[in-house]
């Protein structure tokens, strides 16, 4: 069996090679040095025009805007190509508020998402004109003070938080797998239940400076479903239909959907084996009763037991993005006139995160080094020069990602090993996987790394993190440059009273 992955428009296979675009992995690691993450320009275009094709043609009543989560991949680059495709921009920090000011967006069409935003956070989003979605009570005469003050009005939005009841498949943000999603949405911190909506939505209705422009929902990514969207766009219109009726027939102008789209592959959560509890109390309880053979007994029959054991990536493709579209719209036309809310004219924003950004990246590194043990017990180590605190949001996810040895797309899968990163931590990438004939030298590709992955990178053991690369074609270049020790260390500050005893010159501990 050769190496088999999904791919995308942005990669394929070339003389046995891993090709990002028009450009050679092997080459990329060359020139740049490993390990790097690459992004494909081409695919972040080809992806924000199908949400905008897909929505627009489900959502013929009024004006359609894609507002990509910058929280998912917030480089200046990438944000670039994103105001350039015409798109908003859904941001949550002062420091996204900046990217995206910088980038090119239109200040109406950036929202302000988050819970809890400081008084400065919302003057600053007020003064450049986004849209703020109120998220909690206690904004709300922040915002009307900031207005006041800064003598201009404050267009909001606010986060609903509708029940999904018709959903109560298991979620796939708990890693256990037994929570029902209605239960874990509604434990989630974002959005404001009923209650609190009529506590606030009548009193910003009359404020001077304040206008309410509509309503806002994101519950995330808890199942890859279309059947999942369908339910939740069934509770917002309900939920929507609800607020509007208690301010006397309010009609919203815009409505956003939030985020939560699967990627293609959907690596998320595909780690989680959730019978490996029951394997494992089986295996413990087979180890148990075998100390009866003795240790050689007992190790030969663990040894096949353990042999046994191969994880392999998500293998069912989430929907399509059109999928997703026609069953989003489809919901929202068929529920919303029967709340009573008039959809001709009215604006609906999407903000997809993972599904914009997630398959536009690629992580590649190098074999460094590789540990085979064969006795008592068969077990195989690859060690690569990356790292899991480089994918803190995908181990967060309980991600297990698509990959290939980029230089050995032609060859036979003929063993398993662990995928293992360089930190003193287990870093256990890659759980026994399938592999070919692996040596020190050869690349290894992550696919779908392109979101909350390399904005999420941490300095753990003092490593400083790598350079991503935007590739364009047949072109690449360096869109965020590896950092060096001196930039891991450039915070720090040594108070006077420790500073006697240290050399200025070597560094050493003076005698």
């Amino acid at each position: 069996m050769t190496a088999s992955v999904r791919v995308d428009d942005c990669l394929s296979k070339q003389n046995g090679h891993l090709f990002i675009e028009k450009c050679d992995a092997i080459d990329l690691v060359r020139e740049y040095g490993s390990p790097i993450f690459v992004l494909s320009e081409d695919q972040i275009r080809r992806n924000v025009r199908k949400f905008q094709e897909s929505f627009r043609k489900g959502w013929p009543d009024g004006p359609v805007k894609v507002l990509p989560a910058a929280k998912a991949n917030w480089l200046s680059a990438v944000q670039r190509i994103l105001a350039d495709e015409g798109c908003g921009c859904d941001i949550y920090s002062p420091g996204e508020l900046s990217v995206a000011l910088a980038s090119g967006f239109e200040p109406h069409l950036i929202s302000v998402n988050g819970v809890p935003k400081d008084a400065s956070h919302i003057y600053n989003s007020l003064k450049s004109g986004a849209r703020i979605t109120i998220d909690s009570v206690e904004e709300v005469d922040v915002i009307e003070k900031a207005a006041r003050e800064l003598n201009r009005k404050a267009y909001v939005r606010l986060r609903l938080k509708p029940v999904i009841s018709g959903f109560t498949d298991s979620s796939n943000f708990v890693a256990e797998g037994l929570v029902p999603t209605d239960i874990a949405a509604m434990a989630y911190k974002g959005g404001l239940s009923y209650d609190y909506v009529i506590k606030i939505a009548p009193k910003i209705m009359k404020m001077e400076n304040v206008e309410l422009v509509g309503f806002h929902q994101h519950h995330g990514r808890h199942h890859a479903s279309t059947r999942y969207w369908e339910e939740q766009m069934k509770a917002f219109a309900g939920e929507i239909g609800r607020v509007c009726r208690a301010l006397g027939g309010y009609q919203p102008k815009e409505i956003d959907i939030g985020g939560g789209f699967a990627i293609p592959r959907d690596p998320f959560n595909a780690a989680t084996d959730y019978t490996e509890p029951v394997q494992l109390a089986a295996l413990y309880t087979i180890s148990k009763a075998l100390k009866a053979l003795g240790t050689t007994g007992r190790y030969k029959v663990l040894a096949k037991l353990i042999d046994t054991i191969v994880m392999k990536p998500n293998q069912t493709p989430a929907p399509e993005i059109a999928a997703y579209a026609e069953a989003c719209t489809g919901t929202l036309r068929r529920e919303l006139p029967k709340q009573g809310i008039k959809t001709e004219g009215l604006m609906l924003q999407v903000e997809p995160g993972r599904a914009m950004h997630g398959n536009t990246g690629v992580h590649l590194s190098t074999v460094t080094n590789i540990k085979r043990m064969t006795s008592p017990i068969r077990w195989n180590i690859v060690v690569v020069d990356t790292t899991e605190f480089w994918f803190t949001g995908g181990r967060y996810e309980h991600h297990l990602h698509d990959y290939v040895f980029a230089n050995k797309m032609d060859a036979e899968m003929k063993d398993k090993a662990d995928i293992i990163g360089r930190s003193c931590y287990g870093d256990r990438l890659m759980p026994t996987v399938p592999i070919p004939d692996v040596e020190v030298g050869d690349v290894f590709a992550m696919f779908d790394t392109g979101a909350y992955q390399e904005v999420s990178m941490s300095n753990f053991n003092a490593m400083p993190r790598p350079a991503t690369v935007l590739v364009t074609g047949d072109r690449a270049s360096v869109v965020r440059k590896a950092e060096t020790e001196d930039d891991v260390f450039q915070r720090d500050v040594i108070p006077d009273h420790l500073k006697n005893n240290i050399s200025e010159t070597d560094g050493k501990i003076s005698a």
